[in-house]
């Protein structure tokens, strides 16, 4: 009878934990969303290139690494005439692998610790980017000598994350100069006369639900017209690509700020 007893009572539990696992209760609960955040950054020859590439690391260093999430991810990839053909990785953490969580503190006292731990992280995370940053400057010399921001949208493309909020941080010039296209400035045959031809002849990577933000820096020896025009191709290659633009300008980073200041979307 005492043994029945147990049968009855072993039994019941495994009942119960086999309800439990094929309820919700029961299942993995999924990771939590976060930013995906992918920076192409120009290492393309210009008359500036030095300062340029200064403030594009130091807009990643000083206005996105520090304000990345618990549950971000950051890539940094390059733009120059090696895109495709010699695309590498900058920077590539993943922050959502990392527990920043303490093993034992109060609940007060947890998420203080936890942000502390992250920003921490951070910081180091800042100072190794910055090593690889100049890393690839001195490797890349031999691919300053053209810009394929088309191939460059072929590598983010690959980047993606269906679970994450997607954005495109293009800290460039934005005038592609290679076989398909040359935006430079001496090319006449890109104007706003041929814009609607050329949209259709450059590759095109569908992206929706991807918000781009273009930071140019400073451009020496170029006209507003011209920086007007490069604006005017890309504002509706970003739209016939389904790609949303958060903002597109030379060096404020207000825009980018509010970005990273954005939510991300459960």
């Amino acid at each position: 009878m005492k043994q029945s007893n147990i049968l009855k009572s072993l039994f019941a539990f495994v009942a119960i934990v086999c309800f439990l696992s094929s309820c919700k209760w029961g299942k993995e609960r999924p990771a939590p969303r976060g930013k995906n955040i992918i920076c192409v950054v120009d290492f393309s020859d210009s008359k500036n290139a030095a300062e340029r590439l200064k403030f594009y690391m130091t807009v990643i260093k000083d206005n996105i690494i520090p304000n990345l999430g618990l549950h971000d991810k950051i890539t940094v990839i390059p733009i120059d005439k090696a895109s495709i053909t010699n695309s590498s990785d900058i920077l590539l953490k993943d922050l959502s692998a990392i527990n920043f969580e303490p093993e034992q503190s109060s609940p007060m006292e947890e998420e203080q610790i936890t942000l502390g731990n992250l920003k921490k992280y951070k910081d180091t995370l800042i100072t190794s980017f910055a090593q690889s940053f100049q890393t690839a400057i001195d490797n890349r010399n031999k691919s300053q000598h053209g810009t394929d921001i088309f191939g460059a949208l072929e590598v983010v493309k690959g980047k993606l994350k269906a679970n994450d909020d997607n954005y495109v941080i293009m800290l460039s010039d934005m005038m592609n100069w290679s076989n398909t296209l040359n935006m430079e400035p001496g090319n006449n045959a890109f104007n706003n006369s041929t814009m609607d031809d050329i949209l259709i002849k450059v590759p095109n990577f569908e992206m929706p639900k991807i918000t781009a933000l273009v930071l140019t820096a400073e451009q020496i020896e170029v006209s507003p017209e011209h920086f007007k025009l490069v604006q005017s191709f890309w504002t509706a290659y970003f739209v016939k690509n389904q790609i949303k633009l958060f903002d597109y300008n030379s060096a404020s980073v207000s825009k980018l700020n509010e970005l990273m200041a954005l939510p991300v979307v459960e």
